[in-house]
This record gives structure tokens, C-alpha cells and sequence, in this order.
């Protein structure tokens, strides 16, 4: 089996914004995993013996994450790419004190219309389209 990434909010951050300093590598890496390709789809795409370290890197340092598993989604109906981690992180509930020995909640994420979704989707799909072709034209110049 090999596993589904998608972007989690501080690799959309990274995305727009390029704060973090990733490599050229890294960042093409971070560009091509949508919440769809697993990782022989991204092995295949973005040829290279370290594709493992790249990715593992990635989840290790927060901008990637595992959503699933390739045999368990079918390609036709794969999920929207980076929907759930479009979504900006929600703000850390204050702690409440709770019995000894219960497991601690964690707070519920905001919830976004499919239009909203889908708009956010096409919106880093783009952006990943544009920062593909600068990078392409920088190699030709």
C-alpha cells in the first residue's frame, strides 16, 4: 500500500509565502502532493532516489501529512486536493481542567462550504501551476 499526502495549513502557508526556506527539491515535493498522489504518483512524477527523505522530511516538519491510503481510495472519486488542510488552523482552546484518567478533546475545526472548498482548491491548484512554470522558466533562462 502506499500512502495519500496532502498538505497540511503551514505547507499552504509555505506555498504562498516561501517563509521556511525549503529547498528547491523540497519545495517541488510540497508543490505536487494534492491530497490525491500517492507516493509511487509522486516517485513516478518527480523522478529520484530521495523521494522517501524528501516526504518523510516533510511530515516530520509539519507540511505534509498522511490522508490515506492508495488502495483504500479509488481514483475516480479521490478526495478534493489539501480541502481539509486548506482550512487555516484553527486558534488553540484554552485547556479545561478534566477528571483524572479522561482523554483531553481537541477542538473541532471550523466547518467550510464545499464552495469554499472548491474555490480553495482551484486557488492552490493554480498556484501550484504558476510556481511550476516559474521554476521551469528559470531552468530555460
Amino acid at each position: 500500500m502506499s500512502e495519500i499526502f496532502s498538505k497540511t495549513a503551514k505547507g499552504q502557508e509555505e506555498i504562498k509565502t516561501r517563509a521556511s526556506g525549503l529547498t528547491q527539491r523540497m519545495r517541488q515535493v510540497l508543490i505536487f502532493v494534492d491530497g490525491k498522489r500517492s507516493r509511487q504518483d509522486l516517485h513516478g512524477m518527480l523522478k529520484g532516489d530521495d523521494m522517501n527523505d524528501l516526504l518523510a522530511a516533510l511530515v516530520e516538519e509539519g507540511y505534509i501529512e498522511v490522508s490515506g491510503k492508495a488502495d483504500d481510495i479509488p481514483r475516480a472519486a479521490a478526495p478534493a486536493p489539501a480541502a481539509a488542510a486548506a482550512v487555516p488552523a484553527a486558534p488553540a482552546a484554552i485547556p479545561q481542567e478534566a477528571a483524572p484518567g479522561t482523554p483531553a478533546k481537541k477542538p473541532e475545526a471550523p466547518k467550510i462550504s464545499p464552495e469554499e472548498m472548491e474555490k480553495r482548491r482551484l486557488e492552490a491548484e493554480k498556484n501550484s501551476e504558476i510556481a511550476m512554470a516559474r521554476s521551469f522558466l528559470g531552468k530555460m533562462s
